[in-house]
């Protein structure tokens, strides 16, 4: 039997539309949810209901009147307190409904889906989907959350809380691991387990980010060292920040940090994305040029989510390209996203530059990524990030199983040459 709805759990809908019997129809199907809808027919009623109140779902008809669904979506990006779940719903053509998605991605609203006109009551439903325990209590942890200073953070990582997770990488066209990426993870006594996007702009903030990358890159080379006399070109890749491509002192910290572990440059992957890159294209090339002359790896990460990432390939020294995980998900089906998979891996390798794909979710994704010439993958398909002793053993069960029963054993993988 379900829990009871009280004030505290309750799920509040904002359902703009300008159509009051559309809305009366989504209305009514929140309250059979138990959900407390709140009717706007304008942006300037929506704009309102925003600026007094929090909401879990809004679903938001494209077309406004004087104004449209898409200026709502920006609206609803520079709030705060952002909903669960964003549900757009309009008889636009497809392709329109599709980037407004991506577009909703973009600005930061991860979890926007689309809904067709006429309205499919049944998907209707799925899409708000119950979820009041949830709701309770993820307003629970975001007040808790509020509440970190940066002073926890610092005594979090001097206690040894703040540890980095690997995430594995695989060869796409052989089924073995190259490496993974490291991520960092804060395990709070006090508070729980804290996002990174909480915890890593509280770091840029409080002075704390070297300090945090710098364990981070100890950590995962000396996990590196671990695997180097069975797997010898085993990679970690380590994400840099934007206030650290700007210190020149980092290429000569970083080879002092690989000498005292003994493992080779060619270890170790420096992730960036090309927002951080093109911020200040002089010192990012600058610190980027010296690691690279070194022998470590640079990986230009989310490509394609910015706006220079064709002028960062060509001015920045990358020897990796990761395609975004955005693009990755949906390709199979949206031709768009498949279109620029297949373009990223192209342009990459006239550059002789190896590619990841993130966010591989499933088999048919990964041969699909293998056919078209992808090298390396990364997602939820082969393992989500893992403690050290935990990536151990994920390793060996992997490894045991061989590539003849990996994924769809019914589609042939390339081989290596």
């Amino acid at each position: 039997m379900p829990n009871p709805i009280t004030p505290e759990t309750a799920v509040d809908v904002l359902v703009v539309d300008d159509d009051p019997v559309q809305g009366a129809i989504v209305s009514g199907v929140c309250t059979k949810l138990g959900y407390r809808p709140r009717f706007a027919s304008s942006y300037h009623q929506a704009a309102e209901h925003l600026a007094n109140g929090r909401f879990d779902y809004i679903t938001i008809d494209l077309s406004l009147g004087d104004h449209d669904g898409i200026e709502l979506l920006r609206l609803i990006a520079q709030t705060e307190a952002k909903p669960r779940r964003i549900i757009i719903i309009s008889g636009c053509e497809e392709r329109i409904l599709n980037a407004t998605v991506r577009m909703a991605h973009a600005v930061g609203m991860l979890d926007t889906i689309s809904l067709p006109k006429p309205i499919d009551l049944a998907l209707l439903r799925v899409a708000l989907s119950p979820f009041q325990e949830a709701a309770a209590s993820r307003r629970g942890v975001d007040a808790r959350l509020s509440e970190i200073t940066v002073d926890d953070l610092r005594r979090g990582l001097d206690s040894g809380e703040v540890y980095a997770a690997f995430q594995p990488k695989i060869d796409l066209a052989t089924g073995k691991v190259t490496g993974c990426e490291a991520l960092a993870r804060w395990d709070s006594a006090r508070f729980g387990p804290v996002g990174p996007d909480v915890f890593i702009p509280l770091a840029e903030q409080g002075g704390l980010i070297k300090a945090m990358t710098l364990r981070m890159l100890r950590d995962s080379m000396t996990f590196a060292a671990s695997f180097l006399p069975t797997e010898p070109k085993f990679v970690v890749a380590v994400n840099l920040s934007a206030s650290l491509l700007s210190d020149t002192s980092l290429p000569e910290e970083v080879e002092r940090l690989l000498a005292e572990i003994g493992v080779p440059a060619r270890s170790l992957m420096i992730e960036v994305t090309e927002t951080t890159a093109m911020a200040d294209v002089g010192r990012a090339m600058d610190v980027l040029l010296r690691l690279r002359l070194k022998g470590i790896g640079i990986s230009m990460d989310d490509f394609g989510t910015g706006y220079s990432s064709l002028s960062a390939l060509a001015r920045m020294p990358f020897s990796e390209l990761k395609i975004d995980r955005s693009f990755v998900k949906d390709c199979l089906t949206d031709a768009d996203m498949w279109k620029i998979v297949s373009s990223s891996v192209a342009i990459a390798h006239q550059y002789n530059m190896k590619v990841v794909a993130e966010g591989i979710e499933d088999a048919a994704t990964w041969h699909a990524l293998d056919a078209l010439g992808c090298d390396i993958g990364q997602g939820f398909e082969f393992s989500r990030a893992l403690r050290s002793d935990a990536f151990v053993d994920w390793y060996r069960t992997w490894t045991a199983r061989g590539p003849a029963v990996r994924g769809d054993a019914a589609i042939p993988l390339r081989r290596e040459a």
